[in-house]
Parts: structure tokens; C-alpha cells; sequence
């Protein structure tokens, strides 16, 4: 019995354990993955009531990716990730506030912007192409929406009226948003309007100049060491402008180490033999066969003239070199090219040829070949729809891809006849009328090879990086000493500031992942040593502060910035100090604080004050405050103090009109510039997408 008693009491110990691990193990996973157990799984982000789902988010990278391809752009998959969310909030925000106002557009006006009298340009030159594409002489709406249920009677696929269809419909699609915008647009404008107050600001801020002379003394003149000061006057003057540092999300400031992997020494030293092994190869034997098999050299071969040959050194090399023989022809630290000739022929590079195809089934080669040497042109007869092909073409006889039967035909024939071409394609025969327009006598052809060698670090040399800077990792496991540490060991210490919505940190490229760590991390955490994807750089991070409502004042974004200022302020309080009341006028005040009088226009509007720089309200306020005539001071600056007399005030004989300042005032404060953030209000955007991106592996 008491052994039974004694199985019960462990068999209830083990079932507590297993409910705790249990409830650890979900726990966890709600920690670490905030996206399994509460609320929406395919959630990216919330924008008050806007959600953003996972599908929608990855059609929309699928998009701008395409995009940024054909237009040449080559982003980061992160940063292309960040634009297709902050895209989806700002449409989702934009479509709610549409739909609560009930802004919508008609069929009416869609059909009007779409082949209407008032037709949108994005519509008209679509309709113009379309058109174009179905041979139409001149642009018609009617008849191309008639071609997609149609397209029988306009000679064209159900595919192609598919495609037809699908262009039109974005097209509808992109008029209807960009209308419902100009709508909003419209409303939200009409909802500001000004007073002659504001006309009359705008007017004092804009098209007056008032002549100043003044007088200042700047904040250098007082050693630090004449103030008081401490920290406390840099949380004060943080406390000051504390909303200012309010922040949407949780920040987090990481120090981070980043080594880049590039080649040690010795894989240079070993790039270099394997060069010149190559290139003695190349020289001892036939072809390419030294290098053939190794796949650290890549291999392209041409045939050109000397004349297209544009790299400067290749091009030496090739008219002075012997068949046969290899030279490096350029190198850089990471980079090898390797040149061989192969051989020299003669050739013809430049021939003007007209090519024709049979279009009409009624018609035969031997009429076209005669219509074109009777004075018939290609081009005339493309017009009748008698044939298809190009007229008057420049080619190169030598180009790779053109067979050796026509090579020769085009070389053996009469310049200015034309002749039937037949040749077999997959088994039938073909045949394409050709007339030799121009035809420059042959030149000589270098046929050289070109094999480069890219010098990379040799696994050998990313494992002694790696090693070393784990090393460094294990020996310092907390935020203090890692970044306390660092440079005694050799490596620069860099930090920044992150939180869920960061693309990357700091310098390193597709590093969101990264991010990611960070966000998941403890206070004081080390991380172990990650390595990009692209195997270009190695980093290792440290969480060494959280953030949550206000970036505090001794954070390395915040404190170097508000100490200067707090110095310098502390700086000017002790000018106003001492020279406060030691002059009645400009002049007194000026030989008082032992410097010269300067004059300078000074508009309001401008944000750069004379010659104290930016920001200077209070001595800007000050002055637009007087009258002309009338001395004030000291006033106390950003960075000093300053007395002045307006000497003349301007209005360079413009006269008030209060519409048109009226009409200025509301440009210059539309409350559209961000009808994002005028739509969040309140409410933040809750980035979630760190969710969908996957732990770094170490």
C-alpha cells in the first residue's frame, strides 16, 4: 500500500510537470511567434480597423519586384518587403475613409474618362495602342471594347481578346482610384479655408524683407568650464520637448559588430599562382583546355574586327599578340582577365540586307523576286500585304547563329539583285527572299577567348573570421562587455536603433532577419554569430536598451544633440548675464561685447537666419516684431546672443491682397502631405511582419 501511495503522490508530481512544460512549450511559441495562438495567423499589419493579409502582401512584393525589374531598379528584397506594406496600409487607410464617406465613381464618369469628350491621357493612350494592335488607321474605344466579346471580326485570338480585356479592366481599375482620390482631394480642401489673419501672416512671412544691422556674441566666447553643468540640464531640456521623442513602436538600440568577408592574403597569393598556371597553360597548349575544367574561371569567346573592340587593353592585345599565346590583359585586388588568341580570319562584318516572306498564299517567290528587281522595295510591297519581313537591315555576316549555307549565299551574291532562299526548318522547307543592298569588302576577324577570375575567400578564410569573432562573442555574453570590449580586440563597434517596421540595421544589406533577432531578444542579450546569405559579411549583435512610449534622453540617438544645445544654452545664459543692460543702443552694446555690426536682409519665411543658421525662432520672432527704426536686445539664440535695429522694411511694392496670400497660406499648409498620418490619427500601425520572416541561422 505504501508503495502504491508513493506512485500516486509521483504520478500527480509528473502530471504537474507535464502541464507546466506544456503550458511553457505554448507560451514560447505565443512569445517567440505572436502570430499562432491570438488573433489572425496571416495578419502582416494593423492600421486602426485596416488589416493587411499575407496573400495581399506577397502579390503585392510579387508586383513591385516585377516592377523594379523591368525598370532597372534593384532593391533589396527587405526593402522592397517595407515598400509593398507601407503601400497596402496607406491603399487600406485611403479605401476605409473613401467608403465612410461614401466617395465612390460612377459608371457614367468611367465612361466618360475612358473614351468620353473628357477621355483620361492614361485611357487615351491606351485605346491609341490597343487600336494600333488591331489595325485600326485611328484610335476607337467602341471598337476595342467591341474586339474583346468579338474577335472573330477583327482577326484575333480569344487569348488575345483575354489579354485585350485585362488591360482594360487595370485601366479601369487605376482611373477609378485616381478619380476617388481627386474626390477626396477635393472634399478635404474645401473643409480649410483662412481668415484675413492668416492672409496677413502669410504676407508679413513672404513678401516682406526688413534691412537689419546687428551685433552678436557667440556662445564659444564662455569656456565649458565657466557653466554649471550636468545631465540634468540635458533631461531637462529633454523634458522640454518631450513629445518630440514620442515613438510608434518599440524601439530597441543594438551595438553590432560587422566584419565583411573578403580574400586574406593568402587566397590572393593563391589566385595569383592559379593565374599564372592558366595562363602558361593557355600558352603551352591547343584551344582552351587549361581551363576548361576549372570553374573559377569563366570563359567567353568572340569573333569581331579590331574596330569593335572597345576595352582598351584587350584590344592591344589582340592586334599585337601571336595566334596562340595568353596574357593577363587587366587585374584589380579581386579581379583577373585572361586573353587568348585563337585564331585570325578574314570575314565580312558590315552587309545591308531586305528580307522577305511569302504572305499572300496566291503569290510565289519567283513573281516577288521579280517584282523587287524590276524596282519594286520590300517596304512597298509589305505595305500591300503581299509580304512580311524588314527592309534594308545592317548585319554581320560573322555573327554566331547564322548558318554557313546562307553565310556564303549572302557573300556569292550580286549587290542589288534579290534571290529565293530555301532552306529546311524542322523537317519542311523555306523559303525567304533576300536582296544584298551594300556589302563591305572583307576584314580581318580576331577570334580571341576571355576568361576572367574573380578572386573569392576560400572557406578556409570565412572559418578563421567566423571563429574569431565567435571568440570574441563567447568571451563577452553580455551587452556591457561586448561593446565595452570590442575595440582591444580589433573591431569597430557600430549601433543602431531598430523596431519591427526597420528594413535592416545600420550598413548591412538584407539583414531583416537580423532585425527579427533583435525584437525577440532580452535586454543585455549577445547574439551568436550570423552570416548573410549573400556570404559577404558576418555580424553579431547586442540588445543594449528597449525603448517603449519616448526615446529617452540618454539615448546615443537623443543625448549628443540636446547636450550641445543644453551647453550652449547654458553658454548664452551666462551672455545675457553679463551683458544684459550694458548698452542704450546698437553701437554701445556692440563695443561692450567687443564685436563688429553687420547688416543683412532677413525674410521670416526663410528657414536660415543671416549668418546664425537654422532654427533661430526667437531672434527671427523678435525681429519680425519691431518696428523700423527701433533697437532690441539682447535677445538669446540657439547658439549666442544678439542686438539689432531694423533699419528698413521692405515690402518691394507688393501690395496686400487677401486672396492671393489667402490662397498662398492654404497651399503651403494643405493637410494632404500626409493623409496617411492624417488618417491613423491616434492610432498606431501595428507591424507584425517580423512574424513571416525566418530566424537567422547561425
Amino acid at each position: 500500500m505504501a508503495t502504491l501511495e508513493k506512485i500516486r503522490n509521483k504520478s500527480v508530481l509528473l502530471f504537474v510537470i507535464i502541464i507546466v512544460a506544456l503550458l511553457a512549450f505554448i507560451l514560447g511559441d505565443f512569445l517567440t511567434s505572436g502570430r499562432t495562438y491570438f488573433g489572425s495567423p496571416t495578419t502582416v499589419a494593423k492600421a486602426g480597423d485596416v488589416s493587411v493579409d499575407y496573400q495581399a502582401y506577397q502579390n503585392r512584393i510579387s508586383e513591385i519586384s516585377e516592377q523594379n525589374q523591368r525598370n532597372g531598379r534593384n532593391l533589396s528584397s527587405d526593402a522592397v518587403a517595407a515598400e509593398a506594406l507601407n503601400s497596402l496600409i496607406s491603399e487600406g487607410l485611403m479605401s476605409r475613409e473613401y467608403e465612410r464617406l461614401g466617395i465612390t465613381v460612377t459608371d457614367a464618369e468611367l465612361n466618360e474618362a475612358m473614351f468620353g469628350a473628357n477621355q483620361s491621357p492614361m485611357a487615351a493612350q491606351l485605346i491609341a495602342n490597343l487600336s494600333g494592335a488591331l489595325g485600326l488607321t485611328t484610335p476607337d474605344a467602341h471598337a476595342v471594347y467591341n474586339a474583346v466579346s468579338n474577335p472573330a471580326a477583327y482577326d484575333i485570338t480569344q487569348d488575345d481578346a483575354q489579354q485585350i480585356s485585362a488591360m482594360l479592366r487595370q485601366t479601369e481599375t487605376e482611373l477609378t482610384n485616381q478619380m476617388i482620390a481627386q474626390k477626396f482631394g477635393r472634399l478635404v480642401s474645401g473643409l480649410f479655408t483662412y481668415n484675413k489673419l492668416d492672409a496677413r501672416n502669410t504676407y508679413d512671412n513672404i513678401a516682406t524683407t526688413r534691412r537689419v544691422a546687428y551685433a552678436v556674441k557667440d556662445a564659444s566666447a564662455v569656456a565649458n568650464d565657466e557653466v554649471e553643468f550636468s545631465d540634468a540640464d540635458v533631461q531637462a531640456l529633454w523634458n522640454s520637448r518631450r513629445q518630440e521623442y514620442a515613438i510608434d513602436e518599440e524601439r530597441r538600440q543594438v551595438d553590432y559588430i560587422y566584419v565583411r568577408i573578403e580574400p586574406s592574403q593568402a587566397d590572393r597569393v593563391a589566385a595569383a599562382n592559379a593565374v599564372e598556371n592558366a595562363v602558361l597553360g593557355l600558352s603551352t597548349t591547343e584551344g582552351l583546355d587549361a581551363v576548361a575544367g576549372d570553374s573559377r574561371f569563366v570563359v567567353e569567346t568572340a569573333s569581331v574586327p579590331l574596330a569593335q573592340i572597345s576595352d582598351r587593353a584587350l584590344k592591344q592585345f589582340v592586334d599585337t599578340a601571336s595566334v596562340g599565346s595568353a596574357a593577363v590583359v587587366s587585374r584589380s585586388s579581386e579581379e583577373y582577365t585572361i586573353a587568348k588568341l585563337t585564331g585570325i580570319t578574314m570575314g565580312i562584318d558590315s552587309i545591308n540586307v531586305s528580307m522577305a516572306q511569302l504572305a499572300n498564299p496566291a503569290a510565289s517567290a519567283d513573281s516577288i523576286v521579280s517584282a523587287i528587281n524590276g524596282g519594286s522595295t520590300v517596304a512597298s510591297l509589305m505595305a500591300t500585304g503581299e509580304v512580311q519581313g524588314q527592309d534594308s537591315v545592317w548585319g554581320n555576316l560573322q555573327a554566331p547563329g547564322i548558318e554557313e549555307k546562307l553565310r556564303n549565299a549572302l557573300t556569292d551574291a550580286t549587290v542589288g539583285r534579290a534571290f529565293a532562299f530555301t532552306d529546311t526548318v524542322s523537317g519542311n522547307p523555306v523559303t525567304v527572299i533576300y536582296k544584298v543592298n551594300r556589302r563591305h569588302a572583307p576584314v580581318k576577324f580576331y577570334d580571341f577567348a576571355v576568361a576572367t577570375y574573380t578572386v573569392d575567400p576560400s572557406q578556409e578564410t570565412i572559418t578563421d573570421l567566423s571563429d574569431r569573432l565567435r571568440t570574441y562573442v563567447s568571451a563577452n555574453s553580455s551587452a556591457s562587455e561586448f561593446s565595452a570590449n570590442s575595440s582591444e580586440s580589433g573591431y569597430p563597434m557600430l549601433s543602431d536603433e531598430v523596431g519591427n517596421s526597420s528594413v535592416r540595421i545600420g550598413n548591412a544589406d538584407d539583414s531583416r532577419r537580423f532585425v527579427k533577432w533583435v525584437m525577440e531578444a532580452r535586454e543585455g542579450q549577445v547574439s551568436p554569430v550570423f552570416q548573410d546569405d549573400k556570404q559577404t559579411y558576418l555580424i553579431a549583435l547586442a540588445v543594449s536598451d528597449i525603448y517603449d512610449d519616448y526615446r529617452p534622453y540618454n539615448s546615443p540617438r537623443v543625448y549628443p544633440q540636446l547636450q550641445a544645445e543644453a551647453l550652449e544654452a547654458k553658454k548664452a545664459d551666462k551672455l545675457m548675464e553679463k551683458y544684459n543692460g550694458r548698452g542704450t543702443d546698437l553701437a554701445s552694446y556692440a563695443q561692450a561685447m567687443e564685436t563688429e555690426i553687420a547688416e543683412g536682409d532677413v525674410n521670416v519665411n526663410s528657414p536660415v537666419l543671416l549668418n546664425l543658421g537654422i532654427g533661430e525662432n526667437e531672434i527671427a520672432g523678435a525681429i519680425a516684431g519691431t518696428a523700423q527704426g527701433k533697437f532690441a536686445g539682447p535677445i538669446k539664440g540657439n547658439h549666442g546672443i544678439m542686438v539689432f535695429e531694423v533699419r528698413e522694411v521692405n515690402t518691394a511694392n507688393r501690395p496686400f491682397t487677401e486672396d492671393e496670400y489667402g490662397q498662398l497660406f492654404l497651399r503651403n499648409y494643405t493637410p494632404l502631405r500626409n493623409p496617411q498620418l492624417l488618417l491613423l490619427g491616434k492610432n498606431k500601425v501595428d507591424n507584425r511582419s517580423l512574424n513571416f520572416v525566418s530566424n537567422p541561422a547561425e
